[in-house]
């Protein structure tokens, strides 16, 4: 028998972890596959008792299949997923947010089919779900070309961090993921690092993760805004050409202008923060053949 894992970050929203774990657990059965379902209590500062009620009045064959972690100290996404790989007991491993749950149950079984048809071929280790935010009623799919994301699955440069699956021979290959960030853009500093190892992603609309986007446990957008270009613009300096670097720069400072009221004080703020982070980052660009495929794939590479 073989372990699927799922790893589930969670800050403070124990009734949305316990949904999300429902959706896992209510997921088909796969012949040759047993469940593995790894919680990570990030810090919250809320209570947590509703959760762990829901867990011991799991029938005792479900119940063995959950390993709540709580932890006393907020690791951000990027460190909390790493500590759930590490703990996570299959090679293949199910990202999920704590507040998503997927669509359908036939989730898994589809996964497993896409990895037998793609991986050998194409060199598929990543898949990227489609997410559906039910706040908006908008579809979040990994590519920016609008033709391409009609259609029902496709080789793509990055994923979408709600819901995803990662073989653990990609972590085992490249690294975890990057410590260097709290939140924001950890999933395209991954997904770099593994398609100049030569790893692929596909994009595929069958498995759909419902998105709830709680505010609960959330920074404020302009928080985030800051991050996303502070994280964007090192992520940029690491993996791509000089070029690239600068109209990242230029297009995430205009954006986080605009959507921050012209807050010239913050933006000089995350100027500070960019080059402390890009002081203590080594540049690594990936391959020619990498930018390639990005570009063959239509991949974003100017921002």
């Amino acid at each position: 028998m073989q372990t699927v894992s799922f790893i589930i970050i969670s800050y403070n929203r124990p009734l949305d972890t316990i949904a999300a774990v429902k959706s896992i657990l209510q997921l088909n059965e796969a012949p040759g596959y047993l469940k593995d379902i790894v919680v990570i209590n990030n810090g919250s500062t809320a209570n947590y008792e509703p959760f762990t009620q829901f867990i011991n009045a799991l029938p005792p064959n479900q119940k063995e299949w959950v390993n709540y972690v709580p932890n006393p100290q907020n690791l951000g996404v990027a460190q909390g997923r790493n500590f759930g790989v590490q703990l996570a007991k299959g090679d293949l491993l199910i990202f999920i947010d704590d507040d998503a749950e997927f669509e359908k149950p036939d989730a898994l079984t589809i996964a497993l089919s896409l990895l037998a048809q793609y991986e050998q071929p194409n060199g598929v280790k990543i898949l990227a779900f489609r997410e559906y935010r039910t706040t908006t009623g908008k579809y979040y799919i990994a590519t920016k070309n609008k033709q391409r994301s009609q259609l029902p699955q496709f080789l793509t440069n990055y994923y979408v961090g709600s819901g995803h699956l990662i073989k653990r021979e990609v972590f085992n290959t490249v690294g975890y993921y990057t410590t260097e960030f709290f939140y924001g853009m950890e999933e395209y500093d991954l997904a770099y690092k593994a398609l100049n190892a030569g790893f692929r992603i596909l994009y595929t609309a069958q498995i759909t993760v419902l998105h709830k986007k709680s505010p609960d446990g959330r920074q404020a957008a302009q928080t985030l805004t800051q991050w996303n270009l502070e994280n964007k613009t090192v992520v940029a300096y690491k993996y791509l050409p000089w070029l690239y670097v600068c109209t990242h720069l230029l297009f995430w400072s205009g954006y986080f202008l605009y959507t921050s009221g012209f807050k010239i004080g913050s933006l000089f703020t995350a100027f500070t923060n960019i080059y402390q982070k890009i002081s203590r980052t080594t540049r690594t660009p990936v391959s020619a053949s990498t930018l390639d495929y990005i570009r063959s794939v239509q991949g974003r590479l100017w921002y």
